[in-house]
């Protein structure tokens, strides 16, 4: 994490004209690249310590699935209440992107408000016992 957040903070100057090409690429355009190396690594021991796991002990993999099952129904849940209604303002954006915005906001409000309920419940029952 550290070698990332410094490649991030080497890249931070630099400058992309309108058609896509660098305009003062010196060896920070090299650290993108790495970073995206980096990204791939991570990505890949993620993965791998994930199937690792599920087999050596597929029984712990279980909780892992039903918080993953969960998550795919809040977002289901909060696709099929979100709104596809395009303002003006929106700019130029379709009907199907407002919805998955308005879902994607609808799901981040509900794990949100779960978040903080568990943070309360784990505080108040600790405090009981």
């Amino acid at each position: 994490m550290g070698i990332g957040l410094i490649l991030m903070v080497l890249t931070m100057g630099i400058e992309v004209a309108e058609d896509g090409s660098c305009m003062n690429c010196g060896i920070e355009g090299s650290f993108i690249g790495m970073s995206y190396i980096l990204l791939g690594i991570s990505i890949i021991a993620a993965l791998a310590g994930t199937v690792m796991t599920a087999v050596s002990d597929p029984k712990k993999m279980m909780g892992t699935g039903i918080g993953i099952g969960a998550m795919i129904v809040v977002f289901f849940v909060s696709y099929l209440i979100s709104s596809d209604e395009v303002l003006e303002s929106y700019g130029d954006i379709t009907a199907s992107t407002s919805q998955m915005v308005g879902a994607g906001l609808i799901t981040f409000y509900i794990l949100l408000i779960l978040a903080v309920l568990s943070i309360i419940y784990a505080s108040v029952s600790r405090m009981l016992k």
